[in-house]
């Protein structure tokens, strides 16, 4: 008989990932089942509408009777809608508007809340970030009544110095006056980003770069930029990707108006799915605002991968 001296072989061990895919579900049963209503719910509100407006894109239907197929027409009408280019050139408008001015607005409030010497910083990042707290829908129907000609509050005091401006019913302001909303809306939350962000970035930087006599701008650009690269690219994308869907505030501020001049994508979608019952066009129109965000995000993240500001 031949006594086996010392540990057993490798090859007598079970293996560790040894029994099927269904075994080994199996026995985390309960770990999965409490995390199956999340999936589940995912699945039948998040992947079903979105297969299907994918399915539906492809099809004539008002959301009665029986669907028609039409292949590719969907998508070349689309691109030969005028009110469709024009919605999507408001929205890389309100975009450009959103991602320079209003983050430069929140970095600057920012700032100002950080300085070491400021009195009461809890309660001006209080007022600041308040607005954020509030229904969107509730805040435009507010500024609505601000932006009113000759009786909103913002034309009365513009005229003590002599200046009307028809905000809301001028093709011109239109878009400023939803910029200044979605402002008033986001400044106190990117403001909080940005302010994290400013409180990882080393003070001795900044005493460094006072030896070397750099004034408040270059230190702004060579350390507080370069230290904020990864929070600003955060920001950039965020705010990217809600600018591309933005429905609420030139739904209830302007309405789209005048005219088609603050029309936004998810507005024009909205009105061609549920008030002219085209859910096969809307739904080619919704792939298509899928894949701008996608290009605008890529644009975005392939931007800010290069070394910007990294010549401190």
């Amino acid at each position: 008989m031949t006594w086996q001296i010392g540990p057993r072989l490798a090859r007598d061990e079970p293996a560790a990932g040894a029994g099927s895919l269904f075994t080994r579900v199996w026995k985390a049963k309960a770990a999965y089942g409490f995390i199956a209503p999340f999936y589940l719910l995912f699945a039948i509100f998040g992947i079903f509408p979105i297969g299907y407006s994918v399915y539906l894109a492809f099809f004539q239907w008002s959301g009665f009777g029986p669907r028609v197929f039409v292949g590719l027409q969907n998508f070349t009408t689309l691109f030969g809608d005028s009110e469709f280019i024009t919605s999507v050139e408001n929205t890389l408008i309100l975009w450009l508007g959103h991602i320079f001015i209003l983050l430069a607005i929140s970095l600057g409030l920012a700032m100002l809340v950080n300085i070491a010497q400021l009195r009461f910083k809890p309660f001006y990042r209080l007022v600041i970030f308040a607005p954020n707290m509030a229904a969107v829908v509730a805040m435009a129907l507010v500024f609505s009544l601000v932006f009113t000609t000759k009786l909103g509050l913002l034309d009365q005091l513009l005229g003590h110095i002599g200046i009307n401006v028809n905000w809301l019913g001028s093709s011109t302001w239109s878009k400023p006056s939803i910029m200044i909303l979605n402002g008033w809306d986001m400044a106190g939350f990117y403001m909080l980003v940005f302010l994290a962000g400013l409180q990882t970035i080393d003070a001795s930087l900044y005493e460094a770069a006072k030896v070397d006599g750099a004034g408040p701008f270059r230190r702004f650009w060579h350390v507080t930029l370069p230290g904020l690269k990864r929070i600003l690219f955060f920001a950039f994308i965020l705010e990217s990707i809600g600018s591309m869907q933005i429905f609420v505030e030139p739904s209830v501020l302007t309405n789209g108006g005048p005219g088609t001049s603050s029309t936004s994508v998810g507005l024009y979608l909205y009105s061609t799915a549920f008030q002219y019952l085209k859910l096969g066009y809307a739904s080619a129109m919704s792939i298509a605002l899928f894949v701008m965000t996608v290009v605008v995000t890529v644009v975005v993240g392939w931007f800010w991968r290069g070394q910007l500001f990294d010549g401190a």
